[in-house]
């Protein structure tokens, strides 16, 4: 039992460290991805800050060879410094079209805010048209 306790322990520093804690498991260790945009400055929703965005493997290999990514694909976008971002953005490509969860710290660890389960609606107003609904076009 003890064990169990002191890896439980180590497991929770490790991700505490890494000042990503309450992000999905899909998209841990993102800031190892392909970066496809770097610095951007916008408009809407994300103003205000440099963003980062990252593409998993399977949108990465797609990026720049069509206009769509294919189902799979994972797309992170951070806000201020990748090691503690001031909000993470995913949207990830779904056999029903794109998901979307935007994340936020909130009392030492990232919270669901915007899109998840019950909010696709906000994010797929503002992302609706375009080039797969991208904002960083391939």
């Amino acid at each position: 039992m003890t064990k169990y306790i002191l890896l439980a322990v180590i497991l929770g520093s490790v991700a505490w460290a890494a000042g990503l804690v309450g992000l999905p498991k899909s998209i841990l260790g993102f800031e190892k991805w392909t970066v496809v945009a770097k610095n951007l400055e916008t408009g809407g929703a994300h103003a205000g800050q440099n963003k980062q965005v990252f593409a998993n493997k399977i949108a990465a290999g797609a990026w720049k060879k069509t206009g769509k990514l294919p189902i799979g694909s994972l797309i992170v976008k951070t806000g201020g410094k990748v090691s503690s971002p001031t909000f993470v953005a995913t949207m990830e490509k779904r056999s029903s079209g794109w998901y979307y969860e935007e994340y936020f710290p909130r009392n030492g660890k990232y919270v669901l805010v915007y899109g998840g389960p019950n909010g696709q609606a906000l994010c797929k107003d503002c992302h609706a048209g375009g080039t797969d609904e991208l904002f960083t076009r391939p």
